[in-house]
């Protein structure tokens, strides 16, 4: 690494993994400085916050005049940003983000979260038991805002360090897995599903991503997988000479989910341990989803002798993590959601777990589908993915970084989803949704607003303006 004289230059700053890694090495002394688009995300906050001045926009007038050591580039920029072609015709040295991770964790013990589904969720939870159990861990988080933390990311004076590990490419030019820059000591793997269809073509693929990825966990290591998946089944018996634990709510999972009890306000759960049973476990967090993430970070806590009267008194305060079933608003008739689920199979976990949650209201679904390529691969998946919402407003596809045209689009997903629920219409903007949702809305209902995009936006909108309506009333 460089002195801490140096400056660090981040170009798409304002990205979850990209505003935690430019934290830390604030944290960690350097000169951190960055650009972005001018629209607003979720992390300009963070990144005020810590003092990080940001370049509105990517002009290659703003490196004029800057030596940075090292300019970190996000996965989702290209050759063609403005500020990569000057920062490689001044030959900087330049690194990608996951390259970075590498690079300022190869001192630790990385506990690294991977996994298709819930790596947020439960990078986080770890990391709080870590915290809570006197560990001191480092942290990268790819979230804008954690429950109980002062930033999304962290240096700490601890052996450990937890970090999000990425199957999805780790730049514009090479289709290599994020997560095998990093070289972990603890791997948590979520799920094994297909995702990210534009890098890979079949599960098979993905697997195969993940079985590299395993390899690189040393045979003194340890692999905590959650075995409801049948990659995960094929995985463990592929690599008999690496250590894992299993989870989840499969039999044949040496830490078994039992006695689930969900409620309003908490989940509560067991864990089987091949007999000896522990627990009870209560987390805030709703759905099943959502206890196997907390399974996860019990199983490493206690693997790290972090005792279990202690993860039993900590976990139950965890209080969440941003963009993933976050409350925004509430009156006596509505309550909105916003929730970061773009796969299927994620956004039925979130639709369960408010169904069960609110049993007698009326659950309303506002969906912004991320990538074409995900939309058109996983179109059948997708349509089934709605069945404990009452009504599906579908919005249009998000543009994003990576992905800028498709041969599917919004209106091709409705005639999919209305194969299974005859409550779902296509609306294209914010404004109109708007409208509509509040000249439709009767009774008890939950709202939640759900994608990767900018689709958070609607419901914090419909927050301020409905706030306002009632404090006029």
């Amino acid at each position: 690494m460089a002195n801490k004289d140096n400056l660090i230059y981040l170009i798409g700053i304002k990205g979850v993994g990209m505003t935690a890694l430019a934290v830390y090495l604030k944290q960690a002394g350097f000169e951190v400085s960055g650009s972005d688009s001018n629209s607003s995300f979720v992390t300009d906050k963070i990144l005020k916050q810590s003092g990080i001045n940001v370049f509105q926009n990517f002009d290659a007038q703003n490196l004029k005049g800057l030596k940075p050591e090292t300019v970190v580039v996000s996965a989702a920029y290209d050759k063609e940003n403005p500020e990569v072609k000057i920062a490689k015709s001044r030959h900087l040295n330049i690194k990608y983000y996951s390259e970075m991770l590498g690079q300022i964790s190869s001192d630790k013990k990385v506990i690294a979260v991977s996994g298709v589904h819930g790596k947020t969720t439960t990078t986080a939870i770890v990391t709080f038991l870590l915290e809570k159990g006197n560990l001191a861990p480092s942290y990268i988080i790819g979230a804008g805002k954690i429950s109980g933390f002062r930033a999304n990311a962290h240096k700490g004076e601890g052996d450990y360090f937890v970090m999000e590990a990425d199957e999805y490419k780790k730049s514009s030019e090479s289709n290599e897995p994020k997560f095998l820059d990093i070289s972990p000591f603890i791997a948590i793997i979520t799920s094994i599903e297909l995702d990210h269809p534009d890098i890979y073509d079949s599960l098979e693929d993905i697997y195969n991503a993940f079985y590299k990825f395993a390899c690189r966990i040393p045979r003194n290591g340890l692999i905590i997988l959650n075995y409801d998946y049948q990659k995960s089944k094929k995985l463990k018996q592929s690599l008999a000479d690496r250590n894992f634990v299993t989870y989840g709510y499969e039999t044949g999972a040496r830490w078994k989910v039992v006695n689930v009890q969900e409620s309003a306000d908490f989940s509560e759960f067991y864990l089987d341990e091949n007999g000896k049973i522990h627990g009870p476990f209560r987390i805030k967090l709703p759905g099943k989803h959502n206890i196997l993430n907390a399974t996860a970070a019990i199983v490493t806590a206690l693997n790290l002798e972090i005792p279990e009267t202690t993860i039993k008194r900590y976990i139950s305060q965890f209080g969440g993590v941003e963009r993933r079933f976050e409350k925004i608003f509430q009156t006596k008739d509505l309550i909105i959601f916003d929730d970061y689920a773009h796969h299927p199979t994620s956004i039925s976990y979130t639709l369960e777990a408010a169904k069960r949650k609110f049993p007698n209201k009326k659950i309303w679904c506002v969906f912004q589908p991320h990538t074409y390529s995900r939309t058109e691969k996983l179109l059948d998946e997708f349509g089934r993915a709605f069945k404990d919402a009452d009504k599906v407003i579908v919005t249009d596809i998000y543009a994003s970084a990576r992905e800028k045209v498709g041969k599917i689009n919004a209106i091709d997903l409705v005639e999919e989803i209305k194969k299974h629920q005859s409550g779902v219409r296509y609306i294209e903007n914010r404004e109109k949704i708007k409208e509509y949702i509040k000249d439709s809305l009767k009774g008890e209902t939950v709202l939640i607003t759900i994608g990767a995009g900018d689709i958070y936006k609607l419901g914090k909108e419909l927050a301020e303006e409905m706030g306002e309506k009632n404090k006029d009333g």
